[in-house]
């Protein structure tokens, strides 16, 4: 993490070094900052890959389905499975259970990147959490766990 250098500050200000909040703000970003620029070295966006996760767990989803879990419109949806169809990840078919909607499944592809993709992340990860223990990172995930529930 930066600090900052202008007006004459050499470190973060304690007021914010004192805030839980400000700095769980911080590692937020910066895990983040790792994160995508992991997945950028597999040419993959934030968004493409929430696509391809959901679709690792449930193996197969209507598109409407789809968009709802991943948090956009589904008018925004289709670009994303464009390119990640045009790339050999997924395919697009018809939903069994509704031939009117379409159904979208990972291809044999989109698995093997998802594994590279798992690699990636948790290389990303370690190296945020390097100065903690293994039972300190188990303690903040249960922690962060905790906060989320």
């Amino acid at each position: 993490m930066t600090m900052l250098t202008y007006v004459g500050l050499a470190r973060e200000p304690l007021g914010l070094l004192a805030s839980t909040g400000y700095l769980l703000a911080r590692v937020g970003s910066e895990s983040r900052r790792r994160f995508v620029k992991a997945l950028e070295e597999h040419d993959i966006a934030l968004a493409q890959y929430g696509v391809l996760m959901i679709l690792g767990e449930v193996e197969r989803a209507p598109q409407r389905v789809l968009a709802d879990a991943v948090g956009i419109d589904p008018r925004n949806l289709v670009p994303i499975l464009d390119e990640l169809e045009k790339r050999g990840f997924l395919r697009r078919g018809s939903d069994a259970g509704d031939r009117r909607r379409n159904a979208v499944a990972l291809s044999p592809a989109g698995h093997a990147l998802l594994g590279e993709l798992a690699v990636a992340g948790a290389r990303a990860e370690d190296g945020l959490l390097s100065p903690l223990s293994a039972s300190e990172r188990k303690q903040l995930h249960s922690l962060l766990e905790r906060l989320l529930s």
